[in-house]
């Protein structure tokens, strides 16, 4: 799985903001996205979609020191229902953070449907 798109804006004085769509159309259990850079992060946030006909499933925001892990769980999102947007977001003092990945995870089956995952990161 690959960044299939990003953003960025920097705003003066204050910081920037980083954007990532990591999937696509997904609902399989324990498929995990790739990760991006979240140094100097002040906070993540997961973002989930759910499409049509979803009704249920888990996805866990994951954050690291290294690339192949281990991956610490520093938030969740349950998805309950159909196109609806879903999120969690992690700051500084929460568990998880200073790190330098962050990555989403499906820990339980999206039930119905599928699901496209943001990240999106403030510095």
């Amino acid at each position: 799985m690959a960044i299939l798109s990003e953003e960025s804006q920097v705003i003066s004085n204050y910081g920037c903001w980083y954007g990532y769509k990591l999937a696509n159309d997904i609902s399989v259990d324990e498929t995990a996205t790739d990760a991006v850079d979240v140094r100097n992060a002040r906070s993540v946030t997961l973002f989930v979609e759910s499409g049509a006909g979803v009704s249920n499933g888990v996805v866990k925001l994951e954050t690291a020191m290294n690339l192949t892990g281990p991956w610490f769980v520093a938030g969740t999102v349950t998805t309950n229902a159909a196109s609806t947007g879903f999120a969690d977001t992690i700051g500084g003092g929460d568990a998880g953070l200073p790190a330098r990945y962050a990555r989403a995870r499906i820990e339980t089956v999206i039930s119905g449907g599928t699901i496209d995952v943001y990240i999106a990161v403030q510095q």
